[in-house]
C-alpha cells in the first residue's frame, strides 16, 4: 500500500471516529490539555490543603475562646465574657467562609477527576470556573495569597474550558452557571451542618445574642 492510500485511509478512519473518541484523543494520553488539566487539578489540590489547614487552625482558635468565655461567666464577669462572645461569633463566621471555600473546591477537584475519563467535558468542566470565581470574592480579603492563586486558576481553567469548546463545537451555557450555583449551594449547606456539628453553642452572655434566636427573628 502505497503512502498516499494510507494517508487517505487514515483520513477517512479519521472522519468515521466517534467525537467523544476524539476528544479523548485529543486529550489523552499526553496532550497540552492533559497537562493543562493536570496542572489545574494540582494547583487546586495545594488550595485546599491551605484551606484545611487555617480551618484547623480557626478551629483550636474557637476552642480556646469559648473556654475564656465559659471562665469568665463562672467568674460573673460579664463584660469579659461579652467582649470573647463577640469575637467568637466573629471568628466563626470566618471559619464558616474557610470550610465552605474547602468544600467548593473539593467538589471542583472532584469534577477535574472526572474529565480524565468522561466525553462530555465542557458540561463537566464549565460550572468549575463560576465556583472558583466565586470562592475567590469569597476570601478577598482573607486570605489574600489564596484570592491571588484562585484568580490566576480561574482564568486557567477559563481556558480549558475555552479549549474544550472548540473540540466539541459547543460552548458553555446558562446552565453552567446554575449548576455552578447548585455546587456553591451544596457546599455551604454541609459548611453549616458541620460547624453545627462540631462547635458548641456560643454561651449567653446577657448582653449577646445566640445565632440560633438571631436567626429566628
Amino acid at each position: 500500500m502505497s503512502k498516499v492510500e494510507k494517508f487517505a485511509k487514515r483520513w477517512e478512519r479519521q472522519l468515521r471516529e466517534p467525537a467523544a473518541s476524539k476528544i479523548k484523543s485529543a486529550i489523552f494520553p499526553d496532550s497540552p490539555l492533559k497537562h493543562k488539566i493536570d496542572l489545574a487539578r494540582t494547583r487546586l489540590k495545594m488550595q485546599v490543603d491551605r484551606l484545611d489547614q487555617v480551618s484547623v487552625r480557626l478551629m483550636e482558635r474557637d476552642k480556646n475562646i469559648f473556654n475564656k468565655i465559659v471562665d469568665a461567666l463562672a467568674k460573673h464577669d460579664v463584660d469579659r465574657a461579652t467582649l470573647y462572645a463577640n469575637e467568637l461569633a466573629e471568628l466563626r463566621k470566618m471559619s464558616k467562609i474557610i470550610l465552605f471555600s474547602k468544600l467548593s473546591l473539593e467538589k471542583v477537584l472532584l469534577r477535574l477527576e472526572t474529565v480524565r475519563d468522561v466525553g462530555d467535558l465542557v458540561v463537566a468542566m464549565a460550572p468549575v470556573v463560576g465556583v472558583v470565581r466565586a470562592v475567590k470574592s469569597g476570601l478577598a480579603g482573607m486570605l489574600p495569597d489564596a484570592e491571588r492563586e484562585l484568580g490566576e486558576l480561574a482564568d486557567v481553567l477559563g481556558g480549558l474550558v475555552t479549549d474544550m469548546g472548540e473540540l466539541t463545537g459547543h460552548a458553555p451555557t446558562l446552565e453552567a452557571t446554575e449548576e455552578a450555583k447548585k455546587i456553591l449551594e451544596e457546599a455551604m449547606a454541609i459548611a453549616e451542618q458541620r460547624m453545627r456539628e462540631k462547635l458548641p453553642e456560643i454561651p449567653m452572655t446577657g448582653a449577646t445574642v445566640s445565632d440560633k434566636e438571631k436567626a429566628s427573628r
